[in-house]
């Protein structure tokens, strides 16, 4: 677990300045590992609840009759999309749009245009309120007035809706949001819960969400308002209809629906879809050599590319990119074929630095800070606040400009 954090904050971290973290900073990423034990093994305006089975679903404007399918739309062009500080590149590095908050946290391709999720700082994790803006596919900026905090978040590409769970009277409710008409789509209570964070991903009519507390992935139909116990190990790798998983030794790709085995790695590490389901990167979870491949889900061909996998990000239909300070490199996932552009990154002032009062933890026999490796530690104290001596102290953490590349699920 805690290597393959490191791998991913690595990757995120590349080419970056990063300054030792503060105390607080440790306790997050420590936070942020408990949460994060996946990777390894409502509305004022609603027109009708309907109950079915267990499930509550709540839509919006429909008289509580099941809606139509949403047409297809067309994702912000099909070139690379990423962003520098709160600059937003949302069909290569010649379409710029400016986010009128302090840092860019992750980017989200939907019909409508590019979500962005967006804060007072870069982090992922904690650090406030997660605000969202729309990125039009003329390009207009769109303030989108959902606010959540500690969520993770999920789209696809062919729908015009977010979907993240959140616990509400000790209860998990997968909301479906449309951030287009900026109004919720949908809410619909799955279970009991004794956890606050949850891992999803939306997939057409279903989102695939987690309930870590009692280790269980449930496959919700949001517009049916059904939630049932699914075979999906992690939601983090479901799209198009396909999911990376493990079957015996070896990292695969399954069809959902029939269970199927499509692609299995000819290697070690962990498969990551494309945000369209139709490609797959390997990601070796321990380092890997200097490239990686990419698998065509379909045929099971792969093509090779250089560097470390958490360097790129995937395109609206399925293609591989990366950006450093002067280029933006697109390579075709069918023909291994890469193009290169220029990229004059812009000039941002520097953010200033953060400065928090936190509660710590301390460590037993007040050992300084050696505890702070300890996950079971730290998770007992946050669990049970009562069972361990806390100290406060005042930290102040310099802010970097951080580059974000969007279908990232780690970003998520």
């Amino acid at each position: 677990m805690t290597e393959r954090l490191k791998q991913l904050l690595d990757g995120e971290a590349h080419d970056l300045a990063v300054p030792p973290p503060a105390t607080h900073d440790v306790l997050r990423q420590g936070r942020g590992l408990r949460r994060r034990n996946r990777l390894v093994t409502g509305a004022a305006a609603v027109a009708a609840a309907v109950v079915v089975g267990s499930g509550v679903v709540a839509l919006t404007g429909d008289g509580g009759k099941q809606a139509a399918p949403d047409p297809a739309g067309q994702p912000v062009g099909h070139n690379a999309v990423f962003s520098y500080g709160n600059e937003v590149f949302y069909d290569g590095p010649r379409h710029r749009a400016e986010i009128q908050d302090t840092a860019v946290k992750s980017l989200f391709y939907t019909s409508a245009g590019v979500l962005v999720r967006h804060g007072d700082n870069a982090w992922s994790d904690g650090g406030g309120p997660q605000r969202f803006s729309l990125v039009t596919t003329e390009g207009d900026v769109r303030p989108v007035s959902l606010v959540t905090e500690e969520t993770v978040h999920a789209s696809d590409p062919d729908q015009p809706y977010v979907a993240y769970g959140e616990a509400v009277g000790g209860e998990l409710q997968v909301v479906v949001y449309d951030v287009a008409a900026d109004a919720e789509k949908a809410r619909v209570t799955v279970r009991p819960t004794a956890d606050t964070w949850f891992p999803v991903s939306l997939d057409g009519d279903t989102v695939y969400v987690q309930d870590r507390a009692e280790d269980e992935t449930y496959a919700v139909d949001w517009r049916a308002g059904t939630a049932e116990p699914s075979d999906v190990a992690s939601p983090w790798e479901v799209a198009g209809g396909n999911a990376g998983t493990d079957t015996g030794d070896a990292a695969t790709v399954v069809d959902v629906a029939e269970g199927d085995v499509l692609v299995t790695a000819d290697g070690p590490g962990y498969f990551d879809l494309s945000p369209d389901g139709r490609y797959a990167q390997l990601v070796d979870e321990e380092g890997g050599g200097p490239t990686f491949e990419v698998y065509d889900v379909a045929t099971g061909e792969t093509v090779s590319l250089e560097g470390n996998p958490f360097e790129w990000g995937w395109t609206a239909d399925g293609d591989m990119f990366k950006v450093d300070e002067s280029t933006v490199t697109t390579c075709d996932t069918a023909t291994g074929e890469c193009t290169v552009e220029s990229y004059s990154q812009p000039s941002i002032p520097e953010p200033p630095p953060i400065t928090e009062t936190v509660s710590e933890p301390v460590c037993p026999g007040g050992d300084s800070y050696s505890c702070y490796d300890d996950e079971v530690f730290l998770a007992n104290c946050y669990d049970h606040p009562e069972e361990c001596e806390w100290q406060e102290s005042r930290s102040i953490t310099p802010m970097t400009i951080e580059v974000k590349l969007a279908g990232r699920a780690y970003e998520s």
